[in-house]
């Protein structure tokens, strides 16, 4: 038995040394596999960091960009509000001119008189003293 015992520990032996050889080298490639895997991590990490910073800038510029159109809209509002106060100046201010048909009438007045039926300051004075005179 002592002889099957020995033979059977040295077959034994390569096939665990066959097994361990097969281990070590799993074992390597998962450390590979692992080490690749940490790397790509890293990578991506890097990657999202730099997109993280340029959103960041990206989103700052926008906000800055918006403050701006809310203030020239602000600008505008006032621009408008202005705008629309002197309207109503102007308005107030038409409605208290004369209308064109006022215009025509008073003209019709003004064309019925006859200015050289018109007498003078001189004129009236001159007859005055002449009346005088005659019942003198």
């Amino acid at each position: 038995m002592g002889e099957l015992l020995g033979k059977s520990q040295k077959t034994a032996q390569p096939q665990t040394q066959i097994f361990m050889q097969d281990i070590a080298k799993r074992y390597g490639l998962l450390s590979e596999r692992t080490r690749l895997v940490e790397e790509r991590l890293k990578q991506t990490r890097e990657k999202l960091q730099v997109i993280d910073e340029t959103f960041s800038s990206k989103f700052k510029d926008v906000k800055e960009n918006l403050e701006d159109l809310q203030n020239q809209i602000n600008a505008l509002r006032k621009d408008v509000d202005e705008i629309k106060e002197i309207l109503r100046r102007i308005t107030k201010d038409l409605s208290d001119t004369a209308k064109l048909s006022d215009v025509k009438v008073l003209e019709k007045y003004i064309n019925m008189i006859d200015i050289t039926r018109l007498i003078t300051k001189e004129d009236v004075e001159k007859i005055v003293e002449e009346k005088l005179k005659k019942k003198r």
